[in-house]
């Protein structure tokens, strides 16, 4: 059955103050203490736009490739929850700042159709105590995010499974922090997820906090959805809520319409006009984008698609590290391909970020160039010293020398270890002079788990003293 899955991603723009008021954005521990009569809906008090939101604005959607408006106005959008006191949400409907915009996705580079994106404040925080949002027993109010600045980015439904969503989300991200319109640390990106099977009703997943958890969420509610529909039952269009803990959604209300919202003017906000020469100087601040990137490094650097895809869409950072390191070294395509298969599989295996590492470009360098002049053997480099280089952010030569890894080149002392394993290892001496070649393989093994010594001197030295 063909699924359908649309997202609205709800994220938080990099700015000091919040998008009416003079409030800080920055996070605080002590509730209700960011907040001023604007952001809490005070009678009297008079939203004025954050200038900041508006150019980050712009900046995204030129950026997904977006068509902007002559001329763009806020409007009310009215629903009675405690997190919003005044009653209404200040955001964009009949004009938004941008519309008919387009991201790829993955190998095939599936094209994924931006339906809009619109800036707009954000509600509160509701704290629900003694069990979620369907079953606590009180829930507390925190208004220091009311008035954070959000842009709405809403897709089409043009994704398919709950892979494509994450991918999508993945490359969101990306392009956002390379704008420097989202701090990844600071930041929140929440998601609301629309799915519908078989063509059948929409059903909307709300306030969905992470990435994966927007995948798990999907995956569960796509198999939901084929249950009721195998029962030949109608799938209701509604909002639920996903639980995390749990892995299920749970049903929330009936699914409102675009007229429950009552859209009406924002009486207290003018209308903006969007001229060619403000656009112009705002593209002018619009850095390299991934996928730019990723042709650059492939013709720069000589790289191949995968490694150079692998090395952009990981993170910002990943790829001006590769790029410093590629300035102190000649051989690109090893630093290229360590950076992709190894420290990138370090990285997630620990859960950190990239710049949480205190390996330095020249210290990463220093390790191919130790492999390079034979003084550690490639598969240690890549498997003990580049782990426990993330692990501490120790030099290598440091790791390499304290570990005993050092490669021995004194033939003396080897040529002593190999007569050793010869001596001890007279059968299988034996089966190699009666003609089994394999045998010479295990005799090598057997050297280099006494010393540290690059397999080809030791096959060498091995053969003559057999000879």
């Amino acid at each position: 059955m063909e699924v359908k899955i649309g997202l609205e991603c709800h994220v938080q723009l990099n700015t000091k103050t919040k998008i009416f008021c003079g409030c800080p954005t920055s996070a605080s521990e002590k509730p209700n203490s960011t907040v001023c009569p604007t952001c809490l809906g005070m009678p009297g008090s008079k939203p004025r736009l954050n200038k900041k939101v508006f150019e980050y604005g712009i900046k995204a959607a030129l950026a997904l490739k977006c068509k902007l408006p002559k001329e763009t106005f806020f409007s009310r959008k009215t629903y009675f929850y405690p997190d919003m006191p005044k009653n209404f949400q200040i955001t964009q409907y009949e004009t938004p700042i941008a519309k008919d915009g387009l991201v790829k996705i993955g190998k095939e580079e599936k094209p994924i159709r931006i339906r809009r994106i619109n800036i707009e404040e954000d509600p509160g925080k509701l704290i629900h105590v003694g069990g979620d949002i369907t079953n606590a027993q009180y829930v507390l109010i925190d208004y220091n995010r009311s008035g954070i600045p959000l842009l709405e980015i809403v897709t089409d439904p043009d994704l398919s499974s709950p892979e494509e969503a994450r991918m999508f989300l993945d490359k969101l991200k990306l392009i956002l922090e390379y704008l420097k319109i989202f701090d990844v640390d600071a930041g929140l990106m929440k998601c609301d997820a629309n799915i519908s099977v078989g063509g059948g009703n929409r059903v909307e997943i709300k306030n969905i906090l992470g990435f994966r958890a927007v995948e798990k969420a999907l995956k569960f509610e796509l198999l939901r959805q084929h249950r009721v529909i195998k029962t030949s039952k109608v799938i209701s269009q509604e909002t639920r809520h996903f639980d995390e803990v749990s892995g299920v959604t749970k049903s929330l209300r009936i699914k409102e319409t675009e007229e429950d919202y009552g859209y009406i003017f924002e009486p207290d906000l003018p209308s903006y006009d969007l001229s060619e020469g403000n656009i112009k100087q705002i593209e002018k601040q619009i850095p390299e984008l991934p996928d730019s990137r990723v042709l650059r490094i492939i013709k720069q650097y000589n790289l191949n698609k995968e490694i150079a895809t692998a090395i952009v869409s990981s993170d910002i950072y990943v790829a001006d590290f590769f790029e410093k390191c590629s300035e102190l070294y000649q051989n690109s395509q090893k630093i290229g391909n360590w950076v992709a298969l190894e420290i990138i599989e370090q990285i997630n295996k620990r859960n950190m970020k990239f710049h949480d590492l205190k390996i330095k470009p020249e210290d990463f360098v220093a390790l191919a160039k130790m492999v390079d002049n034979e003084e550690v053997s490639d598969i240690i480099a890549r498997r003990k010293v580049i782990p426990e280089m993330v692990e501490t952010g120790s030099r290598p030569v440091d790791i390499v020398k304290q570990k005993h890894y050092m490669i021995v080149k004194d033939e003396g002392k080897i040529s002593e270890v190999i007569k050793e394993v010869i001596k001890k290892n007279k059968n299988v001496v034996a089966e190699y002079k009666s003609g089994k070649k394999g045998a010479l393989h295990y005799l090598v093994g057997e050297v280099c788990k006494k010393v540290k010594v690059n397999p080809k001197t030791i096959l060498e030295i091995l053969e003559k003293e057999l000879a």
